[in-house]
């Protein structure tokens, strides 16, 4: 073989290994699995793709964002920042407009988070939170009603103060009363009934109450509440938000 011939070879059978050592790779979106080591990015993308991420449960919201949704909702639009699973009231950033409330029958409703899609899904904004108790062996029941909504008609015309990361304005606050109770997991071959786990003729507690505002069951009979009525029977707690993007 000439050496003009052997060096066309040599460098074909390069390349030829190099193409087979170096596979394509395709981008593909974070799972739970990737999640589960703990990646802010990773928590954070499986927040963006929560069921209804638009309109987030926020029973799990800390009481200092609760009573700024309040304050500012007072005297002006509320703007936030959500990004990810973290939803923040914005309480420096000043929106003109006004809410008005609108009472509805009573809806109640209910869901349960079992494992970490359901968290992500259904309470993205609680599950930084919620995870490691989860991850603990319990689950959750939560089981709330809505009597009325406090209502913004229009998009904020001008923000003025510090709005730096605003993405969202409220426009709707639904309010009525929840309860999130937590359960250990039951065992296999355990039946878990009404807060109480049966293990071979035996029977303990596994549920407990821990989170919780105004009387659902209470608030689920009350018909054509005003905002005061609301008030005063315990049916004011904000449970869900709904938000619009600001662009």
């Amino acid at each position: 073989m000439s050496a003009r011939n052997f060096v066309l070879v040599a460098a074909g059978l390069l390349a030829t290994s190099c193409s087979n050592a170096i596979p394509d790779v395709d981008a593909k979106a974070p799972t739970l699995a990737d999640a589960e080591g703990g990646s802010p990015q990773n928590v954070a993308a499986l927040c963006e793709k929560a069921e209804n991420r638009n309109s987030p449960l926020v029973v799990e919201w800390p009481g200092t964002h609760k009573v700024e949704l309040e304050s500012i909702s007072k005297r002006g639009i509320v703007v936030v920042k959500y990004e990810g699973c973290k939803l923040s009231v914005l309480p420096l950033c000043e929106a003109k407009g006004a809410y008005t409330f609108e009472s509805v029958s009573p809806q109640r409703e209910g869901l349960e988070i079992k494992d970490e899609n359901d968290l992500f899904a259904k309470l993205p904004v609680a599950a930084p939170g919620l995870k490691a108790e989860l991850n603990s062996g319990k689950m959750f029941k939560l089981d709330y009603v809505l009597v009325g909504q406090r209502i913004t008609a229009e998009k904020p015309a001008e923000m003025t103060g510090d709005c730096a990361g605003a993405t969202h304005f409220v426009r709707t606050i639904s309010v009525g009363a929840y309860q999130m109770d937590s359960a250990a997991k039951a065992a296999q071959g355990a039946d878990v009934d009404a807060g109480v786990v049966q293990v071979g003729g035996s029977r303990k507690a596994s549920r407990s109450r821990n989170r919780g505002s105004g009387n659902v069951e209470g608030c689920a009979s009350k018909t054509d509440l005003d905002e005061a009525a609301a008030r005063s029977a315990g049916c004011s707690a904000p449970v869900q938000l709904g938000l619009v993007p600001l662009k």
